[in-house]
């Protein structure tokens, strides 16, 4: 049944509830984008988003336990360059339905389509809190060729994240400040200037120091291990910016190789697959049961062929239990955007062209049956 929340308290209940802690889209253009939650603040929803829209109403949505919330927004304000401030109006709650193109994999001739490397988002945090001699050895040698480049700089990682990595998580961005005593300098594809110069104020941070870049060390593009950091006397440029992004991404991925999360090498064959989410098998392993539990998140490798692969994070939302395997269903969240292109290109290529005569002589009530399976046992899975 549909229901409407208006009354302002309820709605930024079930705000602070869910928003932030599930997947949130944006509508732009009729089609459901995955947007960045940064806070609830005076009773108005913070976000990050870099979409064009023509008037100043926002309408985002989530599912929740079968339901889908369809909340509607009022650019209030923002920066002007992708933060904006957000008040909400109403929350429609309608019953949740599939969104987008299914492929179903399992007896397809794309049957070697699997999910590998798998890992719980909270062991990769934890992991990253461990003390590991390979990766120590790693960093210092890091290191030492990052202060040949830039002799005031640092390679910081850590379980806990400290002021600047926090403030680059809660953003999105990355630092790139040209001269922090000339404001007119500032980027606003970056950090927020302001909000730089209070982290730079508590840092005690040398007086002549006076440019920096930080960029983030991701594992696999999705969670935050720490950052790169140079510091000069004069003002760095965007060369120096693509060097240290570079430099970043070679740190990740040397990190991961070392071992040091545990990611299961299962190779899981994928049942089904949208833009919205997944469904594949794992066998009743200790890894099974260490990554995935109900509504966990997870960060896994797709391999759509052997060209095509992309990387995932996900929210499990269903797990059913088989004769020989678990069935995972699983819906993206916050998917970065080269893996989405990625995704969509295949979905586009392998998704079958309508068939006018395909509903003619076709068994209704065992197609009915089919589906009413495949709903309960993934509800969720592929919705936005």
């Amino acid at each position: 049944m549909d229901k409407e929340i208006n009354d302002i308290d309820a709605i930024i209940k079930v705000i602070s509830a869910l928003f932030g802690k599930l997947p949130v889209h944006i509508i732009h253009n009729g089609k459901e984008v995955s947007v960045k939650i940064i806070a609830l603040k005076n009773q108005s929803l913070i976000i990050s988003n870099q979409l064009q829209f023509a008037n100043k109403a926002r309408i985002l949505t989530l599912v929740h336990n079968g339901s889908k919330f369809i909340t509607q927004f009022l650019l209030i304000g923002g920066d002007g360059n992708g933060i904006e401030v957000l008040q909400p109006i109403k929350i429609s709650i309608v019953p949740a339905t599939r969104q987008g193109n299914r492929v179903e994999v399992a007896n397809a001739a794309s049957s070697a389509m699997r999910v590998t490397n798998l890992i719980n988002v909270l062991d990769v945090t934890k992991a990253i809190g461990f003390d590991d001699k390979k990766v120590d050895a790693l960093l210092l040698s890091y290191r030492s060729k990052l202060s040949k480049l830039f002799p005031d700089s640092s390679i910081f990682f850590a379980g806990r994240a400290d002021n600047r990595l926090r403030m680059m998580q809660h953003y999105d961005k990355a630092i790139f400040v040209i001269d922090r005593k000339n404001k007119s300098t500032a980027n606003p594809a970056y950090l927020p200037f302001d909000e730089y110069l209070r982290i730079f104020n508590t840092s005690k941070l040398p007086e002549h120091l006076i440019s920096e870049i930080a960029v983030p060390i991701r594992y696999k593009g999705y969670v935050s291990m720490g950052y790169v950091q140079i510091l000069s006397e004069t003002s760095l440029d965007l060369e120096a910016l693509e060097r240290i992004n570079v430099f970043s991404q070679a740190v990740a991925r040397d990190i991961i190789s070392t071992g040091v999360f545990q990611e299961t090498k299962e190779n899981c064959q994928v049942m089904d697959l949208s833009s919205g989410g997944i469904s594949f098998l794992h066998a009743p392993t200790r890894a099974f049961s260490r990554n995935v539990t109900m509504n966990g998140t997870i960060i896994f490798d797709l391999i759509m062929t052997n060209e095509k692969r992309a990387t995932f994070r996900g929210i499990i939302k269903n797990i059913r239990n088989l004769e020989t395997n678990y069935r995972v269903g699983c819906q993206f969240y916050n998917t970065n955007p080269s893996d989405l292109e990625i995704l969509e290109e295949y979905l586009a290529e392998s998704s079958p062209k309508p068939d006018p005569k395909a509903n003619q002589d076709t068994d209704h009530s065992e197609n009915d049956e089919h589906s009413k399976t495949e709903e309960s046992s993934e509800e969720g899975t592929e919705l936005s």
